[in-house]
């Protein structure tokens, strides 16, 4: 089907189905290990946030054309 909302759902299904698995699979057979990896990993995106709003704001200055300022006589 070629209505892009539609295949979004269907995406975020198939994501969350895998993320289900992986639980099911092996969350459930150390469900401490598995806490603590999925906390680390989480550490780490929440560390890459500034970084991330840094580089949108960098590329968003460099979108913007420079004007020259008139010359004062």
């Amino acid at each position: 089907m070629n209505d892009p909302y539609y295949n979004f759902c269907l995406e975020e299904i198939r994501f969350y189905t895998e993320k289900i698995n992986e639980i099911i699979n092996e969350g459930l057979k150390d469900p401490k290990a598995y806490y603590e990896e999925s906390k680390s990993e989480w550490k780490k995106i929440y560390q890459m946030i500034p970084f991330m709003y840094y580089m949108n704001q960098v590329e968003k200055e460099g979108d913007k054309t420079i004007t020259p300022s008139p010359s004062l006589p």
